[in-house]
Formats: structure tokens, sequence, C-alpha cells
């Protein structure tokens, strides 16, 4: 049951997620935020109607919103197994991973997590048990299956079209299911040895024909792109989100074929970028530090090597021509583990020139618009649910201070506390 409560820190995220409120309080009835306020002004007697939990000196910030993640999947150290793993668990197997991995998620400081792609027989099933109270987990938005081309990205826990009219009809049944959110290939994928990344899987017209149907039964559509070509179909055909945002040139002997006009075209359209640059990087430091193996291409992308650094050139160009980014780790692919939401921001801050602030922006009031759910959460205002986390540090000054997070609190309740999981 939630409790009427009130949770003080020596610095609480304003409104915008752009400043600090010294010394505040919010304050929670019925699992939503009625006051922010500060803590010289609560009440006189408050305690005796609110439990009061003083978190002391750390900082307040709403929940983070992980806007990708793949709850069923391995995640961990090594892509083979991941792989592996993805091909061959079992369903049962995949729902006691998903189960263990919305927990750690929650743990972590996130309390609203979209998953892009999974098995509909599990990540429904999870879904239901967390709204039920049954496990503990973030607030879930879902795509279920993802739609893609007979053998190509993800078809392993996909749903396989091939023409226009056997995508919608994919996408209806994923509503039919309970998605929230349609995600389509929209070209290959580095996870997938029989697709291609670096072409496109569906023409304009075919993606132009998913969102036309997405949008009549209200759920946004949003697309993975690893191509030029991918990326300028998903334009054009008004796709809400592109995930990954990468630019390989169709051709295996070049690198990229960014396309400025086509970024611009996006940011004119309102679409926004999922840029994943938080798993790669995470990746990276690790097999610099010699912690993991090398990565093995796919073969697609083995006869040049691209540097990170021109990847992120061209989300750095995405944005300054007014692409908005929102925060998603590719949870569980390879080293995107279930508690590295915050190497999100971090890596915005340290590849992408985002300041401080415009990062914890991304994490939360950002991301929360580009989910449609900014009028329940992603904010601490009131009227919004109680959605927090506590985090020992200042962010503001030091990104990575996101990472140590201390206390939680999910729809007004408390479920981690000065370290200490409560569920």
């Amino acid at each position: 049951m939630t409790e009427n409560a009130v949770f003080t820190a020596a610095r609480v995220a304003n409104a915008d997620a752009n400043g600090w409120l010294p010394d505040h309080a919010v304050v929670v009835e019925d699992g939503r935020i009625s006051d922010v306020a500060p803590q010289s002004s609560l009440a006189i007697g408050i305690a005796d109607t609110h439990a009061v939990h003083d978190l002391g000196d750390v900082s307040l910030l709403p929940g983070l919103i992980e806007a990708h993640a793949h709850m069923h999947a391995a995640a961990g150290d090594d892509p083979v197994y991941t792989q592996y793993a993805a091909f061959n668990d079992t369903t049962e197997f995949f729902i006691m991973r998903a189960v263990d991995h919305v927990r750690t998620a929650l743990l972590s400081g996130v309390t609203t997590m979209r998953d892009l792609g999974g098995p509909a027989d599990v990540v429904f099933p999870v879904r239901d048990a967390v709204r039920a109270g049954v496990i503990p987990g973030p607030r879930l938005q879902l795509a279920g299956a993802p739609i893609t081309t007979t053998a190509g990205h993800c078809w392993f826990f996909g749903v396989e079209a091939d023409t226009a009219d056997e995508v919608v009809r994919a996408v209806r049944n994923q509503v039919k299911l309970g998605a929230d959110v349609i995600k389509i290939m929209s070209t290959g994928g580095m996870f997938t040895p029989t697709a291609n990344p670096r072409s496109a899987q569906y023409p304009v017209e075919t993606l132009r024909a998913a969102v036309v149907e997405a949008e009549r039964l209200n759920v946004q559509i949003v697309s993975h792109c690893l191509a030029a070509d991918g990326v300028r179909n998903c334009v054009e055909a008004g796709i809400h989100c592109l995930i990954h945002a990468r630019w390989y040139d169709s051709d295996f002997s070049k690198g990229l074929a960014y396309d400025p006009e086509i970024a611009r075209m996006a940011a004119d359209k309102g679409i926004w970028a999922d840029p994943t640059t938080g798993h790669i990087m995470v990746g990276d430091l690790r097999i610099k530090a010699g912690d993991v193996a090398p990565r093995v291409p796919h073969w697609a992308v083995s006869a040049i090597t691209v540097p990170e650094d021109e990847h992120d050139a061209a989300l750095r160009d995405m944005r300054e021509r007014g692409v908005r980014f929102v925060t998603g780790l590719d949870m569980g692919m390879a080293h995107g583990e279930f508690d590295m939401s915050a190497a999100n921001a971090w890596s915005f801050v340290e590849l992408l020139g985002f300041t401080n602030w415009e990062a914890l922006a991304a994490s939360t009031v950002d991301t929360a618009e580009s989910l449609r759910i900014g009028s329940e959460t992603g904010a601490i205002r009131p009227g919004l649910s109680a959605d927090l986390m506590a985090v020992s540090g200042d962010p503001a000054e030091d990104i990575r201070d996101l990472l140590n997070c201390t206390d939680v609190v999910m729809e007004g309740r408390l479920v981690k506390r000065n370290g200490r999981a409560l569920v």
C-alpha cells in the first residue's frame, strides 16, 4: 500500500531538470507528488500524517527513463553468449531472466522502461505481473515482437513480414496483443548473421503504411536503422524515433554516408533519435581495459572499420540541426547491463557534447516527452507520479555520480533505501 510521505534531500531537481532546489522536500500523497517546497516551510506536525524520509546529503532526481531495452536478452560481457542465448534459451528461461532484469533496472533508478523487442509470451506476462504487484519493476512500455523481413534483423524473436499488407497486419496484431509501441527493423543489424546492417529492409512505401496504421491505432512506431538508406526511408515515412541512427554506406568498401539534409528533415518533422551511445561507450571502455574480448565485426561491416568518433560526429551534427535525443542503452545486448542506464547520460556528456544538466534532462523530462508520458512521470512536479531516484554526490558537477544510486521511489513507495533493496 502506498503511504503518504515526505522525502527530503540536500539537492532536489527542479521541474525542468536544469537546476537544484537546495534543502527541499517532495511531498507525496496517494503515490503522486502533491508539493515541492523548502524543508523549512513544511507544516508543523506533518510527521503525524506522513512518513518523513530524510535522504540526507544526496541529489534527488526524477527516476531515469530507459527508452531501449530487451528484457529477455542476456546482456553480459560476451557477445557470443548473448547471441547464443537469444537463439537457444527457452521461453521459461527468458521469463526468469526478464523478471530479474526488470528488478535490477528498478533498483538502479530506472522507474520507466521501454522494451523494444521481445517474444510476446515473455514480455506481456512480465508487464502484467509488474502492474499487479506480483514482481517489482519499473513502469513498462512494450513493443512486443519487432517487425522484420524474412531472415531479417532479430527474426528469431520477431514477426516476419515482407509486403506492405503483411506489415500492416503485423502492426494490428501487435496492438491486439497489447503493444504500447511498434518496433520495425528498417535495416539489418549487427546481432543477426542473416541480416545486412548496411542495407534497407523496407522501402519508404512499406514504412509509411506501417506509420499510418500505427497512428490510426494511436501508438508510436520506432525503427532500428543502421544504414543511411534506412534512416532516409524512415525520415521520409515519418517514423517517430530513429533507433541507433547510424549512417553506414550501402557500399561495403565505404564508411558512412551521412546526409545533413535528411537530419534537418528529421528535426523539422519532430522525429527523435536514440543513439545508443551508452552501451557502445561502456563496451569500448571495457575492451580497452582488457576486461572483455574485442568485438567480432559483422560480415557486412568487416571490410572497413568506422571509428566511433565518426559516428559520434554525425550524431552531434544531427543534434545541431535540431534532432532531439532520447536515452536508450539497448539493454540486453552485450555490455547493455540492466543497472547501467546512467551510462546514457554519461555518454551524452563525454561523446555528444551535452552539458551535465542537458544530459540529466534527456534522461528524464525529454525522454518522458518522447514516450508521450510527460503528463504522468519524468519530472519532480506536483501532479506527477512520485517516481524518484537519489544519488550520492552531484551529477550536475560529475555526471558519473548518476551511477551511484542510493534510493529509489516508485509511485510513492520506497523500493531502495540507503543502498539496500526493499523489494
